[in-house]
């Protein structure tokens, strides 16, 4: 059982649904889904949360370890106090600005990737479409932007037409969401105006290459850094807070 599977169902022993755990480790029910699903990276800090709110060791999400038998419990409605909360006081009240530039996105022609189709999406940083709320934390960062996703192929993680926020500047740890900008194969394409781009899940770095992940149809493939032009991070709402 991984360790996704493992919080599911330590929760449903305490006989809790899945925003009863969200209020407890002070995040949002989608975050807990997409831990349970495997589709966000389990951080010690995600699992001393998960741990703290159902009563268990950390070790208890290890996938060799033998699962505590729990009892069904009320339901812990103050998040643990080193938790990030889902609504926080001491926020800034520094008004967000709608200034956060959409770049223009359409699904392009699929990406054969070792005789497989991937979805890849042609952004155009020359089309402005729209603006969003710049979140506070970006405010002094004028290398970060908006886009809509573009396809299914990231679905349940992102929709269709779902904005997200990516980062220039700030590195791509394994486990997270990305834009990599694919290297063109002509002379025509002036490296800043358009050009193909995978929305996908960094699942590996090397030197050499790197190995990315979709989830509809689930695919995981890899593409030689030689073909890679730079890799953005998708910010989550964590790195939002932070």
């Amino acid at each position: 059982m991984q360790a996704g599977e493992r919080i599911a169902f330590l929760r449903e022993q305490r006989g809790w649904k899945r925003p009863d755990l969200a209020a407890a480790m002070g995040t949002s029910t989608q975050q807990v889904e997409r831990l349970e699903k495997g589709q966000r990276r389990l951080t010690e800090d995600w699992m001393r949360r998960a741990a703290q709110a159902l009563g268990v060791e950390p070790s208890a999400f290890l996938s060799d370890a033998p699962l505590p038998d729990l009892e069904p419990a009320p339901i812990t409605s103050r998040a643990p106090a080193n938790a990030l909360p889902y609504r926080f006081e001491g926020a800034s009240t520094e008004r967000a600005r709608e200034d956060l530039p959409i770049y223009g996105t359409a699904l392009g022609a699929e990406k054969t990737v070792e005789g497989v189709a991937i979805e890849q999406t042609y952004l155009n940083t020359g089309d402005i479409v729209g603006y969003l709320k710049r979140p506070v934390m970006l405010n002094d960062k004028p290398d970060s932007y908006g886009l809509y996703v573009a396809g299914e192929s990231m679905y349940p993680v992102f929709r269709d037409g779902e904005p997200i926020v990516a980062e220039v500047k700030r590195p791509a740890r394994v486990g997270d969401d990305v834009v990599v900008y694919l290297r063109p194969n002509g002379d025509d394409d002036d490296g800043a105006t358009a050009r193909a781009v995978l929305v996908k899940r960094l699942v590996k770095k090397t030197s050499a290459y790197i190995e990315l992940q979709q989830f509809s149809p689930a695919i995981t493939f890899r593409l030689e850094m030689n073909e890679v032009l730079r890799i953005d991070r998708v910010l989550d709402r964590e790195d939002l807070l932070n």
